[in-house]
């Protein structure tokens, strides 16, 4: 049994993907998640997707003790999971520290799969020093640990890996939903939002707030908003991260306020221009080709990539942000060639893990 631990909505988007591959190939998956009333995007993804997983835990919310406190919590609802279901053969995860601890205490084999393990600078062309905190509680116990070429070599070695252990693959994790993604009128979310589809529209989404890595909530993202909606003929439509409510309250009157998780292919061929907090969903807004513009408070390795390559902007000033909306509003990036460098799927990184790791046990 091979046990899949699924934490935010981005791994449950790249995990949806190796899954189906994995049953394909005959092995039996266990996928696990966890879920909180304002954390509910990677349960809703993997149901979305048809994946049967079981909930262990919460989010932990925003503070360090309420963190620890249900990492714990998580990890002794796991042990009595393996209790009652058995001993997975390995994990494969995207750097859970719950999960991974978990594992390796018991002696499972942990492979991760990771692509944000250290913070950078702006214009830095040195290699990033500054290791998260995640990535250091998780990537040193890895088997194998699998990571996207954009990654400089020196820094993952840097968490004492023998250089056999850590292999890249040759594309961006969003390059394996999003570059086949297809417009179908049929999946227009803004006809269900009864959007003016004359006008372009421009989509928000917040910084993840409440993770580890961001220090303060940054204003500027709810700040531009109106000014948007005044300085441009557009539908301005918000994503929420955690609390809709509040958003509706503040924005309801001037924006349309997402209700429910879409898939990507109903709002990425449907948008014109994207202002993001975050990182994956930057990403994957550059990848389809949509003007970019980043608020985040933190820079990673992604980050300077695409801005060095000219793909993405950046800014944290209201007028800057306006200003690059009013003159990138409706075209298109052509960004396949960095996301993609080679085979994008997951034949070789499952190849690897079945030679390295369960063939070995099952020997």
């Amino acid at each position: 049994m091979i046990w899949i631990d699924v934490a935010t909505p981005k791994y449950a988007m790249f995990f949806s993907v190796m899954i189906k591959d994995l049953q394909k190939r005959g092995h039996e998956v266990l996928v696990t998640t966890r879920y909180a009333p304002h954390y509910t995007e990677a349960k809703e993804i993997l149901s979305i997707h048809g994946i049967e997983h079981i909930v262990l835990g919460e989010y932990g919310g925003s503070t360090l003790l309420e963190k620890f406190e249900a990492r714990i919590f998580r990890q002794k609802e796991i042990l009595d999971l393996f209790r009652a279901k058995g001993t997975p053969k390995v994990l494969i995860c995207g750097a859970v520290v719950d999960s991974v601890h978990v594992a390796y205490g018991i002696g499972i084999p942990v492979v991760n799969i990771y692509d944000t393990p250290a913070f950078t600078m702006p214009q830095n062309q040195e290699c990033p020093t500054e290791l998260t905190a995640v990535a250091r509680l998780t990537l040193p116990f890895s088997r194998l640990f699998f990571y996207p070429f954009i990654l400089p070599r020196d820094l993952i070695l840097r968490f004492a890996l023998d250089e056999s252990q850590a292999i890249s693959y040759p594309f961006i994790d969003v390059a394996l939903w999003i570059s086949n993604l297809k417009k179908k009128t049929q999946n227009d979310f803004r006809i269900r939002y009864n959007l003016d589809i004359s006008k372009p529209t421009i989509l928000v989404r917040e910084e993840e707030y409440k993770a580890h890595y961001v220090k303060e909530q940054i204003p500027v993202i709810y700040e531009v908003i109106p000014l948007l909606q005044q300085n441009l003929d557009a539908n301005i439509v918000i994503m929420p991260r955690y609390e809709k409510e509040r958003l509706k309250r503040d924005f309801g009157n001037i924006a349309t306020i997402l209700e429910e998780k879409l898939r990507p292919e109903e709002f990425y061929p449907f948008i014109d221009l994207f202002v993001g907090g975050g990182g994956t969903m930057n990403l994957e807004a550059v990848c389809y080709g949509i003007p970019t513009i980043s608020t985040r408070s933190i820079w990673l390795v992604h980050d300077q990539y695409l801005i060095q390559n000219h793909l993405m902007f950046w800014s944290q000033k209201c007028d800057e942000i306006v200003e690059i909306a009013q003159k990138m509003l409706g075209k298109t990036i052509d960004s396949t060639n960095y996301f993609i460098q080679g085979e994008c799927n997951f034949n070789q990184i499952i190849a690897k893990i079945e030679q390295t790791i369960l063939e070995k046990n099952n020997g």
